[in-house]
């Protein structure tokens, strides 16, 4: 998470160098003006799924860049789209004591696992309104509430077993929901089946986790 912050701050930081020297000073209407390299955006505005709005501002809720829902940067906390985002961003860490994962496959596998120690970033965009890298790298709106996230539908990636080259998984985003009022502390629920192929044969499984989770 900070080398993502960082690479934001350099964007910012050059795009900014570039508008001073040339006596550059936008004021464009809120969503008008697309983000720059690393969500950068003019001084004063910050970056909601990839257009540009005043800081503070109320405006109208933004939209996502892809997907049927449509619903990146829509409004909550206060009538603030880039509120609804902000508070999503962050390392997450699972109260172990009280989270669980689950584990059900075809072949007859049944696995439950609790106390349950993990974390997971979530960043903003680019491809929706936040991101996560958890098994694999899932586009996230938020919800309509403003405090809930939302997987986009048809999500996958396939990844080799990194200790048996023989071994591959094919992961299938079915829910990814991180639910928070205050960004400082909330629940995940989360399901994640895959398929696995090895030297030996294939199958498939279904990981669910669940519990609350607070940010560092």
């Amino acid at each position: 998470m900070p080398r993502i912050f960082r690479r934001a701050l350099i964007g910012a930081a050059l795009s900014l160098a570039f508008a001073a020297a040339c006596g550059y000073s936008p004021n464009p209407e809120d969503g008008t003006l697309k983000c720059g390299s690393s969500n950068a955006c003019p001084d004063g505005y910050s970056c909601r799924s990839g257009t540009c709005w005043k800081n503070g501002g109320t405006g109208r809720a933004g939209t996502s860049g892809g997907g049927s829902s449509g619903t990146a940067g829509t409004t909550g906390n206060g009538g603030s789209g880039g509120n609804s985002i902000a508070k999503f961003v962050g390392l997450w860490t699972f109260v172990s004591a009280q989270s669980t994962r689950t584990r059900e496959c075809t072949d007859g596998t049944k696995e439950t696992t609790t106390p349950w120690a993990d974390y997971f970033d979530v960043a903003a965009g680019p491809v929706a309104a936040l991101s996560t890298d958890y098994y694999c790298t899932w586009n996230l709106d938020v919800a309509s509430n403003g405090n809930a996230t939302t997987i986009r539908p048809g999500s996958m990636c396939t990844k080799p077993d990194p200790n048996i080259p023989t071994t591959s998984y094919t992961w299938h985003g079915e829910s990814f929901t991180l639910t928070t009022t205050n960004g400082v502390s909330g629940m995940l629920e989360a399901s994640l089946p895959y398929d696995y192929t090895t030297a030996l044969g294939s199958g498939s499984c279904t990981m669910k986790f669940t519990g609350p989770v607070t940010k560092q």
